[in-house]
């Protein structure tokens, strides 16, 4: 959506998230200062047309009192730093589950990224790779996923976490583990698979 935005509100807005995450609250005239405006008004013209957006709030009883909603960071393909990697869901290592888009909290510890969350690992097929049943997969969206790399995987609107081979006629989906077999998607049906993403690192709380 940033993209949609005039230019100086875009820049606006990554400004005040890049502070929000280093733990200041500029001014407006600080803002001004950086952006080589002559006046603070016109900082506070560029932030009160993003409140109207929904993208920023400010407390009008405050002078350093703005912060990016969440539809602000989601503009921004961000999320807070403070926040840390969204969990979206679940995902198989074992037979495929129904892949899921629902918020279920975030991995603080972890820093964030553009395109960057966490599924929640379920399922023991990918345990010779060290990936466990109640691991958190983190995952790039949208990444280039090569040829023998763990990536996360829709086929058929379900969701599983397999390496991936890539032929000229079909995509295979390898475990690892010898109980289960590798899933085979020939090119005729590659319409109905979605290649998400590749596996960035396993997350694995200690309880």
């Amino acid at each position: 959506m940033s993209r949609t935005l005039p230019p100086q509100q875009s820049k606006i807005l990554h400004y005040f998230a890049d502070a929000q995450d280093e733990g200041r609250q500029p001014s407006r005239a600080e803002v001004a200062e950086h952006f080589g405006y002559a006046f603070p008004s016109a900082v506070s013209k560029h932030v009160d047309a993003l409140v109207r957006k929904g993208l920023l709030m400010a407390d009008r009883e405050k002078k350093r009192n703005v912060s990016l909603t969440d539809k602000g960071w989601e503009a921004i393909g961000r999320m807070p730093a403070s926040k840390g990697v969204p969990v979206i869901g679940a995902i198989a290592a074992g037979v495929p589950i129904l892949a899921t888009e629902q918020h279920s909290g975030y991995l603080s510890d972890i820093t964030p990224n553009p395109g960057r969350f966490a599924l929640k690992v379920r399922g023991d097929s990918m345990i010779d790779d060290g990936i466990l049943d109640g691991d958190f997969a983190i995952i790039q969206h949208g990444g280039t996923v090569r040829d023998n790399q763990v990536a996360a995987v829709v086929v058929d609107g379900e969701a599983t976490l397999k390496r991936v081979r890539f032929y000229e006629d079909r995509i295979e989906l390898i475990p690892a583990n010898p109980k289960y077999q590798p899933l085979v998607v020939h090119k005729a049906l590659a319409a109905s698979v979605e290649v998400v993403g590749p596996l960035m690192f396993v997350y694995r709380t200690i309880s």
